[in-house]
């Protein structure tokens, strides 16, 4: 299996038993989160445009906040793309009147399980199995606490910066490098690799009270940088 990583964020293409995946992909320079006065982030890196992307079967978007289901990037997608993704997800992109192909994981081409946040108003820390031929992958952008997830895996992707908010803002956004460890420990995961650790710049109230802590290198997970590949050969 080959993971790309398409820029120093959260956006990959995967491919595995003759399938490409585009993930989470968030091209233009900036997002919102409810209003620019709330919370603006922008990239600080070149990054891709749709045209020079190489080509893929779908999309799949993991989480519904608009640095993974970036709305400006899909558009740009011919409305005839299939987009994978769990319902409240796919209720989010129907509502925009443009994408023809929604598909739901569990018609997907591929096996992959979603495993939601541990807390009841945690909707932040899903995490996603995906089991191809040869490869069993855990995807965990802002990490995870759910116990469930105890199983082994080749590849874990998750992330080791630590983002957190006051309580008030939504807590704990991105769990960090010691909840990567853990998780790879509890799934005796054979390699790490990193996502949703770009240093983007912010503004809005979220930035003021954000605290941040990136992590640049670590012994037991393989940072890759934006155009970079790892083959998984089992």
């Amino acid at each position: 299996m080959k993971f790309t990583k398409l820029n120093d964020d959260n956006s990959w293409l995967w491919e595995f038993d003759s399938y490409s995946l585009l993930v989470d992909p968030w091209f233009t320079p900036q997002q919102v989160d409810l209003a620019p006065w709330f919370s603006t982030q922008r990239h600080v890196t070149r990054q891709p445009k749709v045209i020079e992307l190489p080509s893929f079967d779908a999309i799949f978007i993991s989480h519904s906040f608009s640095d993974h289901c970036n709305k400006e990037t899909l558009l740009q997608f011919p409305e005839t793309t299939p987009i994978i993704a769990i319902p409240s997800i796919l209720r989010k992109i129907k509502s925009w009147g443009y994408f023809q192909n929604l598909i739901s994981l569990e018609q997907a081409p591929f096996e992959m399980l979603s495993y939601k946040p541990s807390g009841l108003l945690d909707l932040v820390h899903h995490a996603y199995l995906l089991k191809t031929k040869n490869t069993t992958v855990l995807f965990a952008p802002h990490g995870s606490k759910n116990q469930k997830l105890s199983f082994e895996v080749d590849v874990l992707i998750g992330t080791s910066t630590l983002y957190e908010l006051p309580f008030w803002l939504g807590g704990t956004v991105n769990l960090g490098l010691n909840n990567l460890l853990d998780l790879a420990q509890n799934c005796k995961a054979k390699w790490i690799l990193n996502t949703h650790d770009e240093a983007k710049l912010g503004t809005g109230v979220v930035e003021r009270f954000a605290n941040k802590e990136y992590v640049e290198n670590h012994p037991q997970i393989k940072f890759l940088k934006t155009g970079e590949s790892f083959d998984f050969i089992q």
